[in-house]
């Protein structure tokens, strides 16, 4: 029979062991880092540590705004009024700033929970849902994450190029590529995606498509431009 005076846990004496191991590694290694640990070092191997517990505090002390276009706005001091939006960006030093409330669909606190500003006309049919706007955001936010189309940059710096021999009226060449190219939406099968699941919502895939399709537009009128201008000094330096 075991008396209860030598009856010994397992657990707390395999807790102690690894306590005690790991003690002895860290003390190991100061000493031969430093030779002898002293209040100077100390001092040396907390001060980056205070300074990332302190970043990573004010990041996780933030509000944020999540805005009809996928975008979201890190903020602080969010002050929600009947027409606007009062906030301040996370610099110290931003003036506050304000944001038309049609173009928020929700603020998420710091504390986790959500209020959603967005809704939708009840006299409108076709009018998204919250929460079918919630998953069209979601598509636009893959979209501008994942969507790359660098063919569509390189045509179109070839085409603004060439339309520097029209001179003056090769001006028209780039936004009129950008709105043929634009008027395609890409094949969403090929696409990346955080989800292969969310691509069988035909909300998520317009949420996709539509950023897609001004990604495209906007980067066929700055690389158009940049051809055009590249295209009109070479000519000029040639003939």
């Amino acid at each position: 029979m075991i008396s209860g005076a030598n009856v010994v846990n397992i657990d707390t004496l395999r807790d102690e062991e690894c306590a005690f191991v790991l003690r002895e590694f860290f003390t190991r290694i100061f000493y031969c880092s430093f030779g002898e640990l002293t209040l100077i070092h100390m001092r040396i191997l907390l001060f980056p540590l205070f300074f990332f517990l302190l970043g990573y505090g004010s990041v996780k002390a933030q509000d944020t705004l999540v805005l009809i276009n996928g975008k979201m706005l890190a903020v602080k001091s969010v002050d929600l009024k009947d027409y606007t939006i009062a906030y301040r960006k996370m610099d110290g030093k931003s003036r506050l700033k304000t944001i038309d409330p049609e173009r928020v669909f929700s603020i998420r606190y710091r504390d986790g929970s959500e209020r959603v500003i967005y809704s939708s006309d009840s006299l409108d049919p076709v009018d998204f849902k919250p929460e079918e706007m919630r998953m069209f955001i979601k598509g636009e936010q893959d979209a501008d994450k994942f969507y790359k189309n660098n063919l569509n940059k390189g045509v179109a710096f070839v085409f603004g190029a060439g339309g520097g021999l029209l001179g003056f009226y090769g001006l028209a060449v780039p936004p009129l590529y950008s709105t043929i190219i634009g008027s395609f939406s890409p094949k969403m099968e090929n696409q990346k995606v955080s989800d292969p699941v969310l691509l069988q919502n035909n909300i998520y895939r317009e949420g996709y498509e539509r950023k897609a399709r001004d990604r495209k537009i906007r980067n066929a009128i700055i690389s158009g431009f940049a051809g055009f201008v590249a295209g009109t000094v070479a000519f000029s330096i040639i003939y």
